[in-house]
């Protein structure tokens, strides 16, 4: 089968690798499209971002380059290894979840979420930059009827929008605000108005997701002419937002005080209230502890890959169901496709500059 394998940074070939055969409890999924996440494409570049280190250890352990990336797919069970009864043959599949050890403390006593030896596809075993990848069944889930394969593989992301917004704790009435109108950052913002939230302020410098958000009942914020800080205080009687959501990451100098996103999170937010950090921080960020603890900000780091919700729906289905029916509209980030493996350095050239080629959100490259 046809592989993208990176035998150094910012190096890669298509080669022709052997066919994956699924072992107890696999499945082996033919792709039909894969997403590239910008966290992806920084340590295609050799960006210190995280699984940097994983990554750098792979390529320079492997005598002939190494399979790297693609978490964020969708595809076609094409065989079921032995003991796998929950899926078969023809199944549309995608994988919000995580690999998990099941033998640490964590593991056992349910609080998988924590898990510290979490297995990550396309980090700490391949991925779907390839025609065929073989997982387990525990990180995949079923695609809806109704959800195109552009959907499908930008569902992963929504998945961890809706576990993000679900450890916000939003109570009904919030006032919510979202520094950052990416993809994450329009999901997370119309997931607030879904659980509760009065009113929701995504705040960004670019128009076209300011335009975005606001045709899906957020108030916009442009940052490049108003506060965004001032404009959440003014609008709640000084207090400020119940609930700020940084959903900006890259490189920023503090974390409560000053410009940088997740500054102006903790400047925003109201004193009891929540910061949620959404974005993948590049490096070290300097903190004022007495500003967190005078207003008694609750920080807050979301969990990774799938929860249940209640007895009867986990993130990962829930975030199939919002977009087969319409809620939470995806495919409108989705703006530049390429065909084939061949197109991944343009597709991440794409996702890393969407500016520079007027695009929403990350690349993806279709392999049927």
């Amino acid at each position: 089968m046809d592989a993208v394998v990176i035998d150094e940074f910012e190096s890669f070939d298509v080669a022709d690798i052997p066919r994956p055969e699924p072992s107890t409890g696999e499945v082996l999924i033919d792709v039909s499209r894969v997403q590239l996440s910008v966290t992806e494409c920084l340590l295609y570049r050799g960006e210190s971002v995280a699984h940097y280190d994983a990554v750098k250890r792979q390529i320079r352990d492997a005598d002939s380059g190494v399979q790297l990336f693609g978490h964020e797919f969708c595809g076609v069970v094409a065989e079921c290894g032995p003991d796998v009864d929950d899926y078969q043959v023809g199944d549309r599949v995608y994988a919000p979840g995580k690999i998990h050890c099941g033998e640490c403390p964590y593991c056992r006593s349910g609080y998988e979420n924590y898990c510290p030896n979490t297995e990550a596809i396309g980090y700490d075993r391949p991925g779907a930059l390839a025609e065929y990848v073989r997982l387990p069944v525990e990180p995949i889930q079923r695609i809806p009827e109704g959800v195109s394969d552009a959907e499908g593989a930008a569902l992963q992301p929504l998945a961890s929008s809706v576990l993000c917004v679900a450890d916000a704790e939003i109570d009904p009435g919030d006032d919510v605000l979202v520094i950052g109108a990416g993809v994450m950052g329009f999901q997370c913002a119309l997931l607030a108005k879904r659980f509760g939230a009065r009113t929701v302020y995504a705040a960004d410098v670019r128009d076209r997701p300011l335009e975005l958000v606001a045709a899906n009942g957020a108030i916009p914020i442009d940052a490049t002419e108003t506060d965004p800080v001032m404009t959440v205080r003014e609008a709640t009687g000084g207090l400020g937002a119940d609930v700020a959501i940084e959903a900006v990451g890259g490189t920023q100098s503090h974390a409560t005080a000053g410009d940088d996103p997740l500054a102006q999170a903790f400047r925003a937010v109201r004193r009891g209230g929540t910061v949620l950090q959404v974005g993948h921080i590049s490096g070290d960020v300097e903190t004022t502890p007495r500003a967190a603890r005078s207003k008694a900000v609750r920080f807050e780091n979301p969990r990774k890959g799938v929860a249940d919700l209640g007895p009867g729906v986990d993130t990962g289905t829930l975030a199939g169901e919002l977009v087969a029916s319409g809620a939470v509209p995806i495919e409108e980030n989705v703006t530049h496709e390429f065909a084939g493996l061949d197109s991944f350095g343009t597709a991440v050239d794409v996702t890393l500059d969407k500016g520079a080629h007027d695009a929403l959100g990350p690349a993806q490259i279709v392999l049927d």
